[in-house]
């Protein structure tokens, strides 16, 4: 059996290529999460910026913890180094702005986090 090394990377795709004989091949799927360390950061810090308005409007806001625990959820899905579930982080996007309910500038710290997930996603 004879093998080829003849392989392609896109970023952010597949590796394809021959492999294992005449006519194998392999194909790996990957996607960094978050990708460079400086988008981590600043996810982090945006969540962080959540916590601490979470904390300010908890008068005002009907279940904080469950924001919490869904911006906690978010978190782990975009840094668990796998590929994070589009699907998953489109709802818990979607459940913290219902949760933000009329306070701006709870509302306005989901729409930031969301605007950078979508640049860190496409």
């Amino acid at each position: 059996m004879t093998g080829s090394g003849d392989y392609s990377v896109r970023a952010g795709g597949d590796i394809t290529g021959s492999a294992f004989g005449q006519g194998g091949s392999a194909r790996v799927n990957y996607q960094v999460g978050v990708g460079a360390s400086g988008d981590t950061q600043e996810l982090q810090r945006r969540l962080g910026e959540l916590d601490d308005l979470l904390t300010r409007y908890v008068a005002a806001l009907p279940d904080v913890q469950q924001l919490r625990d869904l911006a906690g959820e978010l978190g782990t899905q975009l840094q668990s180094g796998r590929p994070p579930n589009r699907t998953v982080v489109r709802s818990l996007l979607t459940s913290l702005t219902a949760g933000a309910g009329g306070v701006n500038a709870v509302l306005a710290a989901v729409n930031g986090i969301g605007q950078l997930v979508s640049r860190l996603l496409n």
